[in-house]
C-alpha cells in the first residue's frame, strides 16, 4: 500500500471517530436542555363575579412583569395570549372604547406564565403559573343542563395551588354610599368566595380590583384600607373564613388599580373612561407576588420536624455532592416520603410535588459565596447548569419575598391574619 494511501485510510478513520463522538455527545447535549428534575409548575385559580375585573387583573399583571426591570425576571406567555393580553390591553387604555369585556358564561379561559430568569447568559423558564380565569355566575347560579361548566370550575378549586379571591370595588363603593342592590351583590360574591375557600387548604389571598374608585375614602392608603378591611370583617361568613385559613397560613388582603388613580371616573350609576385621564396601574403585580411565596410557606408548614430535617440534611448533601446527582439520589426515599406528607397535609396534587421541588433549591445554602463559587468551578456540566437553574429560582424566591415585605410595610392592615415569616 501507498503512503498516500496509508495516510488517506488513517483520515478516514480520524473523520469516523470524530462524527461518532459528536454523534454520542449530542444526546448528552440534549438531555442537558431544560432545568433537572423538571420546572416546578403551580395553578392559581381566581374567584369573582362577572364584572368584577379579573379580565383587567390579569392584563395589568403581565404589562407590569413582561420585562425584568430591576426584579431580575419577567413573565412569557405563549403568543396566542400574548395577542389576547395585548388587545384587552389597547381596549381597556383607550379611552375611546368600551371597557374589555370579561369572560361569558361557560368559557374557561387558562393562561400559562413562565417565570423567566437569567440561567448561564439565557432567559430560561424556571417556574410556570397556570392562571385560570372563569364566569363567576358560576359560583352563584345553577348551570346550564347538560354544561359541564361548574363541575370543572369545582374540581379546579379543590386541585388549586392557591386561590384569589376577587372583591369588586366597585360594589365596596355602592355600598359605601347606600346602595343596596350594590351591597347585595357584593355580599353574594363573598359568599360565593367563602363557600368555596373554606374547605380548601391551599394558600389564599383577596384582591380588592378599582382601589381608584375609592380614594375618597382617605387620603392614607393604609387608613383607607383599614376601612375596607372592617366592613368586610363585619360581613357575615367573611370573618370566620379568615379565621380558619389564619390558623395554618397568612391572609392577605391586596387592594389593586388595573387602570390606575386618574383614569376611570363614577358617574350616572357607572364608571367611565376619564377624557385625558393617564392609563397608570397599581400594585397588580403583588397579587402575583404573594403567591409562590405563600405556596412555600404552606408547604414548609405542613411538613413535621423530622421531614424538615431531612430536608435540610439533604439540601446539605446536595451542596457537596452537586445538584445533579443529589437529584438522583434525593429523588427516591426523601422525595417520595416527603410528598406523602405534603399530599395528606395539604390534600392537593401539584403542591405536594412542585412545592417540595422548589422548597429543596431554595433553603439556606448555609454557605459563603467564595466557598461556593471554587465549589461551582470543581463542577461538570451538568452539575453546573443543574446548579444555575437552583440559583436562579432561588434568586426569583428571594425578589417575590422581597415584594411582599414591600407591601406589608406599606399596608400592613394589608394583613389580615396569620403568623409572620419564620426562618428555618
Amino acid at each position: 500500500m501507498s503512503l498516500a494511501l496509508i495516510v488517506l485510510a488513517l483520515s478516514l478513520v480520524v473523520v469516523l471517530l470524530l462524527a461518532r463522538r459528536r454523534r454520542v455527545r449530542r444526546p448528552a447535549a440534549a438531555a442537558l436542555a431544560g432545568p433537572p428534575g423538571g420546572i416546578p409548575a403551580f395553578r392559581i385559580v381566581t374567584l369573582g363575579l362577572q364584572g368584577s375585573g379579573k379580565t383587567l387583573l390579569l392584563t395589568g399583571i403581565y404589562r407590569r412583569l413582561q420585562t425584568p426591570g430591576d426584579r431580575g425576571f419577567y413573565l412569557r406567555v405563549p403568543h396566542e395570549q400574548l395577542i389576547e393580553l395585548n388587545r384587552w390591553y389597547r381596549k381597556a387604555a383607550d379611552v375611546g372604547e368600551e371597557w374589555p369585556r370579561g369572560t361569558t358564561r361557560g368559557e374557561l379561559r387558562e393562561f400559562e406564565f413562565s417565570v423567566m430568569a437569567d440561567v448561564e447568559g439565557a432567559a430560561e423558564p424556571v417556574v410556570k403559573l397556570g392562571y385560570l380565569e372563569y364566569p363567576g355566575e358560576l359560583l352563584t347560579d345553577p348551570d346550564a343542563p347538560g354544561s359541564t361548566a361548574q363541575a370543572t370550575l369545582l374540581r379546579a378549586i379543590a386541585g388549586a395551588d392557591a386561590l384569589v379571591g376577587i372583591i369588586d370595588g366597585f360594589r365596596l363603593l355602592q355600598a359605601e354610599q347606600g346602595d343596596q342592590r350594590g351591597a347585595l351583590l357584593l355580599e353574594a360574591s363573598l359568599d360565593a368566595m367563602i363557600n368555596a375557600m373554606l374547605p380548601v387548604r391551599s394558600p389564599i389571598a383577596f384582591v380588592i380590583t378599582k382601589w381608584d374608585l375609592l380614594d375618597h375614602l382617605h387620603p392614607d392608603e393604609n387608613e383607607r384600607l383599614r376601612i375596607v378591611r372592617d366592613r368586610l370583617m363585619a360581613t357575615p361568613g367573611f370573618a370566620d373564613l379568615v379565621k380558619v385559613h389564619s390558623a395554618r397560613r397568612i391572609v392577605r388582603l391586596i387592594p389593586v388599580t388595573a387602570v390606575g388613580h386618574d383614569f376611570a371616573v363614577f358617574s350616572g350609576g357607572v364608571v367611565r373612561k376619564k377624557p385625558g385621564g393617564h392609563f397608570r396601574p397599581g400594585n397588580v403585580e403583588a397579587a402575583l407576588a404573594v403567591v409562590v411565596p405563600d405556596i412555600l410557606r404552606q408547604t414548609e408548614l405542613a411538613l413535621d420536624r423530622a421531614t424538615r430535617a431531612e430536608l435540610l440534611a439533604a439540601a446539605q448533601r446536595r451542596m457537596r455532592m452537586g445538584p445533579a446527582e443529589a437529584l438522583r439520589t434525593l429523588g427516591g426515599h426523601l422525595t417520595a416520603h416527603a410528598a406523602r406528607v405534603l399530599a395528606s397535609a395539604l390534600g392537593a396534587g401539584l403542591v405536594a410535588q412542585s412545592g417540595l421541588m422548589l422548597l429543596l433549591d431554595t433553603l439556606p445554602p448555609h454557605d459563603d459565596p467564595a466557598e461556593r463559587g471554587a465549589r461551582l468551578a470543581r463542577l461538570g456540566e451538568a452539575d453546573r447548569l443543574a446548579e444555575q437553574y437552583v440559583q436562579a429560582r432561588r434568586r426569583v424566591v428571594a425578589e417575590l419575598q422581597r415584594q411582599v415585605a414591600v407591601l406589608e410595610a406599606k399596608l400592613p392592615v394589608s394583613r389580615l391574619g396569620g403568623d409572620r415569616w419564620g426562618d428555618w
